[in-house]
């Protein structure tokens, strides 16, 4: 007999609830002033980016390679998970940054996995772009033709 979660559906595990709740707790007020720019005209977009990488000193390459307008923040240290904010920045640059990422020298044979939610409206209430983040990420992780980087846009 087939569990419900055997569906096509979206589970979160232990560790993906886990990284749900540093999400929320980190996003929730992040996009609130990201949604306020928009609505006063400062900013036109920006991309939320949950990035992982198998690599040694992942966390300090990020902060070098990261523009200052970028938030970054930990997610999940054990497994160097990590969330971004990038201020000004169409989904399609975030892809050009993460691309520009994998191909760095210091990368190496170690890969980056990265999902990007391209935000151009205020249409979503937050919490549900919060998921929507946090589904892209699971679905790369789910991916059978071995994506390393999944990329939506959001209006």
């Amino acid at each position: 007999m087939a569990r419900k979660s055997d569906s096509k559906k979206i589970i979160y595990d232990e560790n993906i609830m886990r990284i749900a709740v540093v999400l929320y707790k980190k996003s929730e007020v992040i996009v609130e002033i990201l949604y306020h720019l928009m609505m006063k005209k400062r900013i036109d977009s920006f991309s939320a980016i949950i990035v992982s990488s198998n690599m040694d000193n992942f966390e300090q390459f990020l902060k070098k390679q990261k523009r200052k307008t970028d938030l970054m923040f930990e997610l999940d240290p054990v497994n160097n998970i990590y969330g971004m904010f990038c201020q000004e920045t169409q989904v399609d640059g975030g892809f050009y940054f993460m691309r520009r990422l994998q191909q760095h020298k210091k990368i190496g044979k170690d890969k980056i996995f990265a999902s990007i939610v391209g935000v151009e409206s205020t249409s979503y209430p937050y919490k549900d772009l919060l998921f929507v983040i946090l589904d892209t990420y699971i679905k790369l992780l789910n991916s059978e033709t071995g994506d390393t980087v999944l990329f939506k846009t959001v209006k």
